[in-house]
């Protein structure tokens, strides 16, 4: 499921390393034109979007087409132009631009979307509000081996930047405070007649305590319940180190569709309240004990399509 997804790109573009004209926008769609000698004009459209799988990674997506005549005929033949660097530049995000793209380069067919994922930086939150608007740089090789850089300006992306940026600011101001953590130790028992798994969430505060700081509510995956024995809203208690007991269990859905597709399968959220402000926690189960979950969520599944 994407997220909070479009930017329209209404944006100044230039070439680096050659002449250019004037850029020309047009009213009816948010795209841009840029001319590409000798191959004719490049159309260029672009949003960010961010997928569920990629959030827990802070990953977004430029989701770039390229239109218009990308390449210069050859007979029948068309050589895509080959993206070899995407950079964002992203005020509310620290030195957001040196983040490098660790990809293969990929190959763009005119009229075709691609989307290239760009990792975030930490969140700038030195500021209340971002510096300045956001912008991409997108560097290809054409079909004369030429690598040109296109600089997407301006961006308008529909506040998504900016909504992580101030949940990751939430978060770093919380943890000032206290800390949240998955425990490791999850161990089988049965509850009720169900096969279930209990374990943890472990906090760590930091002195002085000042004011309270409770849990107010919790959510678990599509395969997974994730709900804490004791009721909500918690408080939690003026101590170092603590802990609030859990108990997962299978969601249900033990079907093959669900258990493939689910994209966060052992990925939970805590809604955590201090200074009046309640902020989402991701929990997510560290990848050396993804088997175990896997294994305790199997067992699971067995009991309940041997109780069916």
């Amino acid at each position: 499921m994407r997220i909070a997804a479009l930017v329209c790109l209404a944006a100044a573009i230039s070439l680096s390393g050659c002449t250019i004209g004037g850029v020309e926008q047009t009213q009816s769609t948010p795209s841009a034109s840029i001319p590409a000698p000798p191959s004719g004009r490049v159309d260029v459209a672009a949003t960010i979007t961010q997928q569920r799988r990629d959030q827990i990674k802070r990953v977004v997506s430029l989701r770039i087409t390229v239109g218009g005549s990308v390449t210069e005929n050859s007979g029948d033949r068309r050589d895509p132009i080959s993206i070899t660097d995407v950079r964002l530049v992203a005020p509310g995000f620290v030195r957001q631009p040196e983040v490098a793209w660790n990809h293969r380069p990929v190959l763009i067919q005119s009229n075709v979307p691609v989307a290239l994922p760009i990792t975030l930086a930490d969140a700038d939150c030195t500021d209340a509000t971002p510096r300045g608007p956001s912008g991409a740089i997108v560097t290809f090789d054409d079909e004369l081996g030429q690598s040109r850089s296109i600089t997407l300006a301006a961006l308008e992306d529909d506040g998504l930047l900016d909504r992580i940026r101030l949940h990751d600011c939430a978060v770093a101001s919380l943890e000032e405070r206290a800390t949240f953590t998955l425990g490791s130790d999850w161990r089988p028992a049965q509850l009720e007649g169900q096969r279930v798994w209990l374990g943890s969430v472990d906090i760590a505060r930091t002195r002085p305590f000042g004011s309270p700081v409770e849990v107010t509510g919790a959510l678990g995956s599509v395969l997974v319940d994730f709900t804490p024995v004791t009721p909500l809203p918690w408080r939690v208690p003026a101590h170092v180190r603590s802990r609030l007991p859990i108990v997962a269990s299978s969601s249900g859905r033990c079907d093959g569709h669900s258990m493939g597709e689910s994209s966060k399968p052992f990925v939970f959220t805590l809604w955590v309240r201090a200074d009046g402000a309640d902020v989402p926690l991701v929990l997510a189960v560290p990848t050396a004990d993804l088997a175990i979950w896997w294994g305790l969520l199997a067992s699971a599944c067995d009991a309940i399509r041997g109780s069916d």
